[in-house]
Formats: structure tokens, C-alpha cells, sequence
């Protein structure tokens, strides 16, 4: 059986509504400071007439907001000091004001058109309508939206602007196990999960929300099982088009889909084939990789499916009591730094403590000081990496007071001290071009590749931080280091991998000021890099 579910943008609102047939859709633009009049547009005449022309029945009204173009397309066949004329000048000429006063009057309706371009939950106003077709036979589901258009090719003008209607539409065939979002852009897209983020900021949420509800409809059809907890979960927040895609890949369980393809389990190699038809998969699961499925477990599961990963390091790391797995997976902030330490680090760490004192006293060290406000997250993943690396040459005595008191400040610059000693040959860095790329001034603010691993001491030494000992890492290419300084004093410390930053600290490792903040950002923005936050 195929059923359709219709919903249209009410108008000039930010809410889609349910209709029960479909309607002709009727662009209308209201009077504003750049339009005399309430127009609506004819597509059989195909120009704009007056809104009180307008016959009843003709379609359902869907506001056209006008695309904010820039200026400098209208005007490109003008002098080319018109575009700087916003610097002042002097003793311009009558016909140098004439242009000056039009270029300005494009760019305030620019800046117009962009304020008003998306509705009030930052949606595009394009977006007009949403059909949702649900194929039970087939368990299909697809989505279609349809949105005003604009031809790039012609050259842009308020005045004569032409709507269009474009279709795009997003397929989840759960029979088959394949999501299709072919009719959307996915120029800058790696992955499924990363698309559906950047899909989820942009479609409206009632059609999204009725087509989830499509869909577990079809996911109970397809399993003979209830979905009520994920119809109960989903009241109150927003749905993630991932949960689709999910959902649609493995029904009896969608929330272990990502935990199955992670890398962490991938590396493990363990041979594990997730049956779509297998009602006990996340039970088979546990079983494979020796997880102890308990109760405690399955509710963290259904809210952080992450956990699982959590489990496997602990394990790793030597722990056996269940009541020290229950305390830190209850907690999300202690998962979260189990999730992101070294995993390598903290199982050496804690093997090697577990054997000294016991697990009791290892995991209390591993969290001494992190229940306080100002814990730093940065200093334990360091001094983990640290205690590894250098852990031969350790005294007994820091070897003790690390067990005894934890990963303290004091600790920490111990540890940094002997990462310097024995970082002493110097490293000099190769950088490919797109890297040196990363290298900028801005507002007098230098941006800088250490050159040598001698430099990356002195940088550590001035920030007091641990960077001397990311020699290997630079070296084997595994990270960057960018540093910033001002006035030939150093400011800033910045980790790169890839285009993304993972640390942006300054002096002791404290977090940048707002000015500090904005600067990074407005750096990250000029060369297309993101910062992810631990």
C-alpha cells in the first residue's frame, strides 16, 4: 500500500502544515522597501501582476523572497571604483556620486534580501512543500521537497526575477538497505553521517519529524516489533536525518549501526556480520566481543549507543569489577574522557597501576581533580601519552606521586620537563605546500610553522605546555603544529590534523580569551578548517 503525506509552508511563516490534496502553488512577494506593491507571479503570462489582480482558486500563496545577490553583479559593467566607494573620498565628481549612491543601494538591498532570505528557525523561505510517500509493500519511503529555484546562468535582477519550482528528494529503502540523496548537493561531503548533519540545518523539521514517523512505521513492518521507545524518545527534540539513514540500514538495532562500522571496531578485526533479519544482534553483539550485557548497559546504550566503545577500553585497560564499569558509564563526563584519551596511553597507565595498587585506586587516579570546574581535559591526555612514552626513564619517585596524587599540574610540567630532555635531537620539519598555506598574518597576529623540533621546545617552554614532545607527531605527519604569536612573544598553541584543529590553548593550557577566540576563528574560516571540540 502507497500513501502520501502533503505539507506546505504556511504562508509567509516558518511552520509547514498538513494538506489533504495537492495544490497549485502561487508565488506571491510582499510590498517592501524594494518592492512598490503585493505581487504574485503568473506562470502562464510569466511576469509579475499586481497581488489584487489575483483571482480565487488560483493556488495556494508561498512567499518569494528575493536571492541576495551581490552588488557587484549588477554593477560589473561599471567603473571599477564604484566598488571600493564605500572608502571615503573626497571632491567626488557628480557623476562618481551618481555611481556611488547606486552601488550603496544594492548593497543595502542585499543586506536586506539576506536578513530575510530564511525564516525564523534559520531555514531557507525556498523551501515551500514536503511530500512524503510511504510504500509498505516495498518499505520505501521518499521525501520529496520542493523549493523555489533561480537559473545561475542568467544574469540575477530584482525587478524581473522568475521563480521556479525544483524537486530534490531523499530515498530510504529499508527492503534493500540503501538511502539515496542524489537530487541534493554533496560537493562537500564525505560521508553519509557528515551529510545528514549538514542536511539536518537546513530542511524543515515538521516534514522531517512525519517522515521519521513513516519510517518506524515501515521498520515495525519490517521487524514485527513495537518502536514505541524511539516514538517516546523522539517527543521534544529534534530528529537527525542519520537516525534515517540508520534505521533504514539496520532496523532491529539502528543505534549500533555506527558502533559496528567505528574505526575503534574495525581495528579490532574481530569478525562480526550484522544480520538486518537477527532480532538479538545487539545480544550477539555483547557475546562477540565479551561485553557484559547487562541492564545497567542497555540503558546507557539506548541513550549514548558510545558506550559500548567506552566498555571495550576500560576492559582493555585491565578493569574487571563491574561496579567500576557501572560508576563511569552512569557518568557521562567520565565516559567522555575515557572515550578520548589515548586509548594505548591509558591502557598501559592503568595495566601498569592496576598491578601496584588495584583497580579501586587506578581509576580514582585516572579521575583525581576532574569533578572540579576548571579540570583540564588536555593535561591527562598528555601526560598519558607522556607516562608511555617516557615511562623507562622515569624516576620511581614521579612513577609514585603520579599514582598517588593523579595527573596534577605539578605532575604534568614534571613530565613536560623530561619530554624536553629527551627530545634533544633536533628535527628539522618538512611542510608541503598546502601546509605552509596555513601560514598567515592577521591583525597583527602571526600565524607560524615551527621550523625545528628545537623551536617547538622554546614554544613549549614560553607556554608551558607539553608541545615539545609532538616532535614524532609532526614528524611521521600525524598532526601540525601552527603557534601565534604577537609582537614576537608567543600567544597561541593550535593542534591541526587534517582541517580540523583539536587544541587552541594558550599560556598553561588555559582556553583563549573571546578576542583570542574570534582570531582563531576568522583564521580557521580563511583556510577552510574546523574546530573540534574534545
Amino acid at each position: 500500500m502507497v500513501t502520501t503525506d502533503l505539507l506546505y509552508r504556511k504562508f509567509s511563516s516558518a511552520d509547514f502544515v498538513p494538506f489533504e490534496a495537492e495544490s497549485r502553488i502561487l508565488p506571491v512577494r510582499l510590498k517592501n522597501d524594494y518592492v512598490k506593491q503585493d505581487e504574485y507571479f503568473d506562470f502562464e503570462k510569466n511576469k509579475w501582476l499586481p497581488l489584487s489582480a489575483c483571482k480565487p482558486g488560483m493556488g495556494y500563496s508561498e512567499e518569494f523572497v528575493e536571492f541576495p545577490y551581490k552588488a557587484e553583479q549588477y554593477l560589473k559593467n561599471s567603473a571599477e571604483d564604484i566598488f571600493y566607494a564605500d572608502i571615503e573620498k573626497e571632491d567626488f565628481s557628480a557623476e562618481e556620486m551618481a555611481k556611488v549612491l547606486i552601488y550603496r543601494n544594492y548593497k543595502n538591498r542585499m543586506k536586506f534580501n539576506r536578513e530575510n532570505f530564511y525564516d525564523s528557525r534559520k531555514i531557507k523561505k525556498d523551501f515551500i512543500k514536503a511530500e512524503i510517500t510511504t510504500d509498505t509493500e516495498n518499505l520505501l519511503l521518499k521525501i520529496t521537497f520542493t523549493e523555489f529555484s533561480r537559473d545561475k546562468n542568467e544574469q540575477p535582477h530584482y525587478e524581473t526575477e522568475i521563480p521556479r519550482l525544483k524537486e530534490k528528494s531523499l530515498v530510504f529503502d529499508m527492503k534493500n538497505a540503501s538511502a539515496n540523496f542524489d537530487n541534493f548537493t554533496k560537493d562537500f561531503w564525505s560521508d553519509n553521517k557528515n551529510f545528514c548533519s549538514e542536511l539536518d540545518d537546513i530542511l524543515p523539521y515538521e516534514a522531517i519529524e512525519k517522515s521519521y514517523e513513516r519510517l518506524l512505521e515501515l521498520a515495525e513492518t519490517f521487524t514485527g516489533v513495537s518502536f514505541e521507545f524511539f516514538r517516546r524518545e523522539m517527543k521534544g527534540r529534534r530528529i537527525k536525518l542519520h537516525e534515517f539513514y540508520t534505521l533504514t540500514m539496520l532496523p532491529f538495532c539502528p543505534k549500533l549501526y555506527d558502533i559496528i562500522n567505528s574505526k575503534e571496531i574495525q581495528e579490532r578485526k574481530i569478525r562480526f556480520h550484522a544480520k538486518r533479519s537477527d532480532s538479538k544482534i545487539f545480544n550477539h553483539f555483547c557475546r562477540k566481543y565479551k561485553i557484559k550485557n547487562t541492564k545497567t548497559l542497555r540503558k546507557v546504550f539506548a541513550e549514548r549507543p558510545g558506550v559500548l566503545i567506552t566498555f571495550l577500553r576500560l576492559k582493555d585497560a585491565g578493569f574487571r569489577d563491574i561496579n567500576l564499569y557501572n560508576y563511569v558509564i552512569k557518568s557521562k563526563e567520565k565516559s567522555g574522557i575515557i572515550d578520548n584519551v589515548d586509548s594505548k596511553s591509558l591502557e598501559f597507565f592503568c595495566r601498569y597501576s592496576i598491578k601496584k595498587r588495584g583497580q579501586k585506586a587506578t581509576m580514582n587516579t585516572i579521575f583525581r581533580g576532574t569533578e572540579h570546574i576548571r579540570y583540564d581535559f588536555v593535561n591527562l591526555y598528555d601526560s598519558l601519552k607522556m607516562f608511555e612514552k617516557y615511562f623507562r626513564h622515569l624516576p620511581d619517585t614521579l612513577k609514585n606521586d603520579i599514582m598517588t596524587d593523579g595527573f596534577t599540574e605539578f605532575n604534568h610540567n614534571a613530565l613536560s620537563s623530561l619530554a624536553y630532555r629527551y627530545e634533544n635531537k633536533n628535527i628539522i620539519f618538512s611542510y608541503t605546500d598546502e601546509e605552509k598555506s596555513l601560514e598567515d598574518e592577521i591583525r597583527g597576529y602571526s600565524f607560524r610553522l615551527p621550523k625545528d623540533s628545537y623551536q617547538l621546545c622554546e614554544i613549549g617552554s614560553a607556554l608551558h605546555n607539553c608541545v615539545a614532545s609532538y616532535s614524532e607527531r609532526i614528524k611521521n605527519r600525524e598532526c601540525l603544529i601552527v603557534y601565534v604569536t604577537k609582537d614576537n612573544e608567543y600567544k597561541i598553541c593550535v593542534e591541526v590534523r587534517g582541517k580540523e584543529t583539536f587544541q587552541e590553548r594558550i599560556d598553561r593550557n588555559y582556553i583563549p580569551d573571546r578576542d583570542q577566540r574570534i582570531l582563531l576563528a576568522r583564521w580557521r574560516g580563511k583556510h577552510g578548517l574546523r574546530f573540534r571540540s574534545s
